[in-house]
């Protein structure tokens, strides 16, 4: 084996220095290069392969970010920090167990990482073991209060376990460690406290539904017993009285699928979404013709396109406040367009945000936002959406139809 000159020890050093100051300042891209060729000048450097572990992880490659960290863990494999790193590649690969294990070996050693416990929580959570990931979590935040993406975690769970007032306590306490604002008070609002947000912080409804984009379809359908989107299509449909129109916009997509369903009803479908990964699903089903990641409200508010046809089935329980959707759907409305969409229905109020983080709408206050905005109401129908906790969720379906164009009166 050749080793290494002092003038390729040096030049890897500057390489590495220069890596981790890009690291640092998110350039994560040109940090994998400089890492590399710090790499090829002095090989298995374990301070080399853990940064690049941690670069691939940070730019979403957590195969190649594991063979670093693998062969980091054969130089050393007790170091606190590549058996960390190791464990969220794993995790991100699916490889739940084999992190746990990891895990579990780091804390025997240094029971005081307090990151390394909420990594645990999260790696049993992914296991389904939600009870077990309590304590986990609970510990981290006992060593480390300020560490606020524990104390989410912990009070999401909390929730999800009907532990109210705790629940609240750690959102609090997230709120206080400096976590995002608007996503800790929305929190703190589907459990009664505080005011209610206008609309669920889009990077929290992005975020959701790219973790879940694989398990979306069946877990909807077969779990939850969804069937509000053929209540969409069908009032569509009915609407439309089999004349088909020359384009139709799916607004929160998702994975498509109301896309077999709306197809038949436009020459031409687009759909639009906040997700990358669930419009990835939508592209490979073939139905849409056009699909564009955007906030729904601010598209409307910005597209040339123009609609005979808009539809909206299970979106607006993250939107919330629908004044300016209206304003939007208006806009695009071709004369005699139709608006069919879909909403959990509240027990009176105008907007409810319910403990399930869904947003729940008014029947009265929705006919007054149609009437504001000149649609007229062809249909309401009053059904079950699905699910939740084996519970039915109470919904409505409604259909509204722009003025027709003035020749037609």
């Amino acid at each position: 084996m050749t080793v290494p000159t002092d003038d390729a020890f040096a030049q890897a050093k500057t390489l590495f220095l220069d890596a981790v100051a890009l690291t640092e300042a998110g350039r994560h891209a040109e940090a994998e290069t400089r890492l590399e060729a710090a790499a090829a000048l002095v090989p298995d450097r374990p301070s080399t392969l853990l940064n690049l572990g941690v670069v691939r992880l940070r730019l979403g490659r957590p195969g190649e970010a594991l063979r670093a960290l693998d062969a980091l863990a054969t130089l050393e494999p007790a170091n606190p920090a590549g058996r960390f790193q190791r464990a969220l590649a794993l995790n991100q690969l699916g490889r739940h167990a084999e992190a746990l294990a990891l895990l579990d070996a780091l804390l025997a050693e240094h029971p005081a990482t307090a990151a390394a416990h909420q990594l645990r929580g999260q790696t049993l959570q992914a296991l389904e073991r939600h009870a077990d990931a309590l304590p986990a979590y609970e510990r981290a935040v006992a060593l480390a209060p300020a560490l606020a993406e524990a104390q989410l975690l912990l009070g999401q769970l909390l929730r999800d376990l009907q532990r109210p007032a705790a629940a609240r306590n750690a959102f609090e306490q997230a709120l206080a460690a400096g976590a995002d604002a608007a996503l800790c008070r929305y929190f703190l609002a589907g459990l009664g406290a505080g005011e209610t947000p206008t609309s669920a912080p889009p990077a929290y409804v992005r975020g959701l539904f790219d973790s879940y984009a694989d398990d979306f379809e069946p877990h909807l359908l077969d779990v939850l017993r969804y069937r509000g989107h053929e209540a969409v299509a069908q009032a569509a449909a009915a609407a439309l009285a089999g004349t088909p129109v020359e384009a139709a916009l799916d607004l929160g997509c998702g994975t498509g699928l109301c896309g077999p369903l709306l197809r038949p009803l436009a020459r031409r479908l687009h759909g639009l979404d906040l997700s990358p990964t669930m419009l990835a699903q939508a592209r490979a089903r073939g139905c849409y013709d056009a699909l564009v990641q955007a906030d729904l409200a601010a598209h409307l508010q910005q597209t040339p396109e123009r609609y005979g046809l808009v539809a909206a089935a299970d979106v607006f329980i993250y939107v919330g406040a629908l004044d300016a959707v209206f304003a939007g759907v208006r806009r695009v409305l071709q004369p005699g367009g139709v608006f069919a969409f879909s909403v959990e229905r509240s027990d009176g109020a105008d907007l409810q945000l319910r403990p399930s983080l869904r947003y729940a709408h008014g029947a009265a206050h929705l006919r007054a936002l149609a009437a504001r905005h000149g649609l007229a109401i062809v249909q309401e129908q009053a059904l079950v959406l699905r699910e939740d906790q084996r519970q039915p969720i109470q919904g409505l379906v409604l259909c509204l139809r722009a003025p027709a164009p003035a020749s037609a009166a």
